[in-house]
């Protein structure tokens, strides 16, 4: 059953052209990086599911109008664009209380997703997840430099007790993400 669902999860996630050579044609819930959010969503669901964050440079926006996916997607345009234009894009799967089921899937998703991507530079990040400022959630991310610069991926996220406390709805999750270059960089600068 866990192979299944695992299958049905990729192919939900990632809608991939095995020859596309440019990161726009990869699609996460059938939405590419450098679509409008409007061709989804009018302005009034937007404005409902946009989420209060720190970025100077970013908006968040968080849907479940897709039902694949427990957690939804996230997708993020850049501050004051009219035209909501998807920067990234990420959709999640939850493993309550099992990082190492998370993990597993982490890595057979890879084993795919590197096959699309042979190409390009593959990188393997641990880290504390910087938005828990207790230190105690960790982050593991798999991550696929392509020539332009953009990125997809894939990253498990175990959230700390003090976190968890604070944010119960928090759960151990996968993510399968993909971002343009310039978006990229700002995560890397410290989401400054």
């Amino acid at each position: 059953m866990k192979k299944l669902l695992g299958i049905i999860v990729l192919g939900l996630l990632l809608s991939f052209n095995a020859n596309a050579d440019d990161i726009k044609d990869f699609q996460i819930e059938g939405i590419s990086l450098g679509d409008s959010a409007l061709d989804y969503f009018d302005k009034k669901e937007l404005k409902k599911v946009k989420n209060q964050t720190p970025s100077k440079f970013y908006d968040k926006f968080c849907s479940k109008k897709f039902s694949t996916y427990e957690d939804g997607i996230c997708f993020y345009t850049k501050k004051k664009d009219k035209s909501y234009i998807i920067e990234s894009i990420a959709g999640f799967q939850r493993f309550p209380n099992d990082i190492e089921s998370c993990y597993k899937e982490q890595i057979r998703i890879d084993k795919e997703i590197g096959e699309l991507f042979s190409k390009s530079k593959k990188n393997i990040y641990e880290y504390k997840n910087p938005i828990d400022r207790s230190g105690q959630s960790t982050e593991k991310d798999i991550v696929y430099a392509l020539e332009d610069g953009s990125e997809a991926g894939t990253a498990c996220l175990n959230w700390g007790k003090k976190y968890l406390k604070k944010y119960p709805n928090s759960s151990i999750n996968l993510q399968v993400f993909l971002d343009t270059k310039e978006y990229a960089k700002w995560l890397k600068d410290g989401m400054k």
